[in-house]
Parts: structure tokens; C-alpha cells; sequence
């Protein structure tokens, strides 16, 4: 037995003046209408109606549960109306955690433009190169490289990346271009740190397999955009994902090494990639200021400039 949608038809059958007008209108027959009426009677223990040939009646307890059926599902309306209109209206507030360098670099500039043409926008953002929880922080949209295959979110990429060793030219021309992985223990390495760890095991795809070395920072920092501008300060060679450089690698403030090795902090037998992913915790209800900041997302990343010379 659904309650509300009995309320909805004894409230139809009222204002028809009928069981079998209400019917009518709802495609039903004069008995299922009759049998759902009674069912309701039933269910709460009391007489709604009283039916002639030609017409029904209200009892008393009938009229007083006719005007408690209109106020439920008048507020029901409304609440559906809210959802919808939240749905369909660019507006309220949007919840975004991304990492500190991609965060002030391209989601900051993104989200400004957003917010400019949908003023009605309230956004929040959350940078940080630690995990950030969804749901105990209230996140709607989680920026992120990579995504464990066992993660519960939902998680779309937006653009392919990679991580690459880089220093400045300055940096290099004083220390020299490492020729191969094993060569930058002879160089001041920049560490990221998690979780108050240092980052300082480097992986590398060689022909002989996947090597690794454990090179001994001469600057570690938890903040990602920090070991970046160390790196254009000339202070030593950075292991990046490729986003968080780009703009760098365009404007010749850093360059790349050892590429053919396919430089990581991560083994490739861990189960985390390296692409650039946009995570959420329900497809079902995604509201529409959610959806079109990923639409943006996808579109900025897809025509983002690449100066390959």
C-alpha cells in the first residue's frame, strides 16, 4: 500500500465528486478506485466517505483528513519544486577539493570565470595535497590524479598526464643534464611529503624492468605548488605529474629529463594511475552547477595549449 498516492486519489475523488470521475481521470476503473478508497478506510480505521448513486459525502473525520492530505502534498510539491529548481538553476553552493598546484594554477582561473558568469554560485575550495573526504567534509567535486580501481566515488577523467622530472635550464646548465636515473643521486632532488613521509623512493621503466632508487632530498615539502617554484628557482630537479608543469614547460621555466623512463613516485604495481580524474559521490543526483563545472573542466583541459617546440 502506498499511502501518498492513496492520499493523492482520495483527494482527486474529492474533488471530482466520484469514484468513478476520479477514475476517469486517472485511467482506473469505478472498482479499483473503490477498492483502493476501502483499502484506505482500512488502514487508518476509519469512515471517509459516504457514497450515494449520485454522489459521496465527506464524514467528519473524512473532511478533517481531506485538509491534512492537501497540506502533505502541497509540501511535498514544494519540496520536488526545490530539488528541480536546484537541478535546473545554476546556483548554490559548489564544494570543490583539488591539489595545491593544479588547484592555483587551473581550477582557481576556471573557477573564477564560472563563478563570474553564474553569480549566483556560492563556491568553496578546499586545496590540499592530502585525500580529502567527501563525505565528512561536504565535498561535491574532488580534482585528483588517479583513482584506486576499489574507490566508492564516482570518477570521470577529464585529461590524460604522466609525472615528469624537470629543473630549470639555470639548474642544468650549473649541474649538467642526468643521462640516466641511476645519475641524479649526484643531484639535489626536491621531495614531496605525505602524511610527514618524503616521498624519496622514485620509480623508472627500463629495459630491464622496473628499477627504483631512493634518492636523498635536499628539499622536501608538503605543498606541491612550493617543490614547483623551488624548481624554477634553480634549487633542484622535481618529480611533477605533467599538469602542474605545463604551464612552466611552455614558457621554457622548466624543462623535462629522462623521459624515456617514465619517471613515478608510485610502483606501477600499485593500483593508482597517473591521469587526471574529477570524483563525486552520487551519479544519480548530480545538480546541475556540478555538471557544468565538469563539462568546463573537460573542455579547458581538451584545448588546453601545449607549445611542443
Amino acid at each position: 500500500m502506498n499511502i501518498l498516492k492513496d492520499m493523492d486519489l482520495f483527494v482527486r475523488v474529492v474533488h471530482c465528486d466520484g469514484l468513478a470521475a476520479a477514475g476517469r481521470e486517472l485511467g482506473m476503473t469505478p472498482s479499483s478506485v473503490t477498492m483502493r478508497m476501502k483499502s484506505l478506510e482500512k488502514h487508518y480505521n476509519v469512515k471517509l466517505l459516504t457514497r450515494t448513486t449520485r454522489s459521496i459525502n465527506l464524514t467528519e473525520s473524512g473532511k478533517e483528513f481531506y485538509q491534512d492530505c492537501l497540506r502533505m502534498l502541497e509540501d511535498i510539491d514544494e519540496v520536488e519544486h526545490k530539488l528541480k529548481s536546484a537541478q535546473e538553476t545554476i546556483s548554490g553552493p559548489l564544494r570543490i577539493t583539488a591539489t595545491s598546484d593544479l588547484g592555483r594554477q587551473h581550477i582557481v582561473p576556471l573557477l573564477n570565470d564560472f563563478v563570474q558568469e553564474n553569480p549566483d554560485i556560492k563556491p568553496f575550495l578546499n586545496l590540499s595535497d592530502s585525500i580529502t573526504d567527501l563525505t565528512e567534509n561536504n565535498i561535491d567535486l574532488a580534482i585528483r590524479y588517479g583513482v584506486s580501481p576499489d574507490n566508492q566515488l564516482i570518477a570521470q577523467k577529464i585529461a590524460n598526464s604522466h609525472r615528469v622530472l624537470c629543473a630549470s635550464p639555470e639548474y642544468l646548465n650549473q649541474r649538467g643534464v642526468p643521462e640516466t636515473y641511476s645519475d641524479l643521486k649526484y643531484h639535489s632532488c626536491l621531495s614531496m611529503v605525505q602524511i610527514r613521509t618524503p616521498m624519496s623512493k622514485w620509480y623508472f621503466d627500463t629495459a630491464q624492468g622496473e628499477k627504483s632508487i631512493v634518492i636523498q632530498p635536499a628539499r622536501s615539502c608538503d605543498d606541491g605548488a612550493q617543490i614547483r617554484q623551488w624548481a624554477i628557482e634553480g634549487a633542484g630537479i622535481a618529480l611533477k605529474s605533467y599538469w602542474d608543469v605545463v604551464n612552466d614547460l611552455n614558457a621554457k621555466r622548466l624543462v623535462t629529463i629522462l623521459d624515456q623512463y617514465n619517471p613515478d613516485y608510485r610502483s606501477k604495481k600499485v593500483p593508482v594511475g597517473t591521469d587526471l580524474y574529477i570524483a563525486y559521490q552520487d551519479r544519480k543526483y548530480v545538480p546541475i552547477r556540478s555538471r557544468e563545472f565538469i563539462k568546463r573542466l573537460k573542455t579547458y583541459f581538451k584545448n588546453f595549449p601545449i607549445n611542443m617546440t
